[in-house]
């Protein structure tokens, strides 16, 4: 069990709050500082996403809770090459190609704006909501 004196610290406070928005934009994950893990929780996120901003403001956390940083918590600094795949088109049948105006683009991609169910009105969980 860590001593979690750290959190009487205002400035520690200020540095978990900071790693607890890194996580929730790059995870959408809500960590919660009251968590009895958290600092664990955040060296698994680390380990999981690469982000060296992530792993800055932990290292900069850790200090103030007087922890030494875990080797995974570490980010070499090593180049990494994207390995690029030919995206494939998706077949279409003549009768469900829709015209450009027809189409309505939401976050980044491309909708029909009219069904039988009516037209769309957003995303719920995911899946296209007509009305």
């Amino acid at each position: 069990m860590t001593d979690k004196n750290w959190m009487l610290n205002p400035k520690a406070i200020a540095q978990a709050r900071s790693c607890i928005a890194i996580v929730q934009a790059e995870l959408g994950i809500k960590l919660k500082l009251s968590h009895p893990q958290f600092l664990e929780l955040i060296v698994d996120y680390i380990e999981l996403t690469d982000s060296h901003e992530l792993a800055n403001e932990y290292s900069a956390l850790s200090s103030f809770a007087n922890i030494p940083v875990p080797q995974k918590a570490v980010i070499s600094n090593q180049k990494v090459t994207a390995i690029e795949t030919p995206l494939t088109q998706a077949k279409t049948t003549p009768s469900t190609s829709l015209s450009e105006e027809e189409m309505v683009e939401f976050r980044g991609k491309k909708y029909p704006k009219f069904t039988e169910d009516g037209e769309f009105k957003g995303l719920y969980r995911g899946q296209a909501r007509y009305a």
